[in-house]
């Protein structure tokens, strides 16, 4: 069994999926899996893991069902390491000490760590938009990140395996935030400010692109509401439709 499980649900986009593998080889340390769950169109992806010939990384063919969280769910699956980190394949480790950080924190008792993250769109890079006090503020309060999504991408979350849960495909806009709430809550969290990870905005394949945002937050909202009775849960998802979706309209960004 090997101490991390890197899963890394790919479609299409081959360049970009050599650029998250190729940071995880470039890690000081090197107990690791590389979990390669494609659902692409082509057979690119496949070639490129084919090409590799290396026994850490492996690849699982998946039957693409139309909803991008169920191959997310397929390489959670596979996934036999101590701790695991679900990378999307536009995301990379920006250090080649992202893994044994984390490990060092799991080792103390850690049950979650939270990376920083790093957005590049085209030459440019930035920081996340929130500040380390705000961070932590809201990891530790797991419900607020449904006003404000303080943590990023998935990969910026690693967590051990036994504490794994599945995504939910019904929802589209707030997938990602409605499973960090059920990862955080009522677990050891660590903050590393200076771990991070990189994410690429602006290529064809980013998933947020595709979304009408203000219809999907709407139907996800329902199944929020619907699922859970905790009244800051449903206070921030409330928020998040009068602060932020309206918002964008006015700016004309959705």
């Amino acid at each position: 069994m090997k101490t991390f499980s890197i899963v890394i649900p790919a479609y299409n986009e081959p360049l970009l999926l050599k650029r998250a593998v190729d940071s995880v080889l470039s890690q000081d340390m090197t107990d690791y899996e590389i979990i390669i769950a494609d659902d692409s169109t082509t057979t690119e992806v496949q070639q490129y893991v084919e090409s590799l010939h290396m026994p850490c990384v492996s690849y699982h063919r998946h039957k693409s069902t139309g909803h991008a969280a169920d191959n997310w769910n397929f390489a959670l699956q596979q996934a036999s390491g101590d701790y695991i980190i679900l990378m999307h394949h536009d995301e990379a480790m920006k250090s080649t000490d992202h893994l044994s950080r984390i490990a060092c924190q799991m080792a103390n008792g850690a049950e979650i760590c939270v990376s920083d993250i790093e957005v590049i769109t085209g030459n440019r890079k930035k920081p996340g938009h929130l500040p380390a006090w705000m961070k932590r503020l809201i990891i530790a309060h797991p419900a607020w990140l449904f006003l404000i999504n303080a943590i990023g991408p998935s990969a910026c979350i690693s967590f051990r395996r036994e504490q794994a849960v599945m995504f939910r495909p019904a929802l589209q806009w707030l997938v990602d935030v409605e499973w960090y709430y059920r990862l955080l809550k009522d677990k050891r969290v660590v903050y590393l400010p200076d771990c991070c990870m990189q994410s690429i905005h602006g290529h064809a394949s980013q998933l947020s692109s595709t979304l009408d945002i203000a219809q999907a937050f709407a139907s996800d909202r329902r199944i929020i509401l619907q699922t859970y009775s905790d009244r800051t849960v449903r206070l921030m998802t409330r928020l998040y439709g009068l602060l932020i979706i309206k918002t964008k309209k006015i700016l004309g960004k959705i």
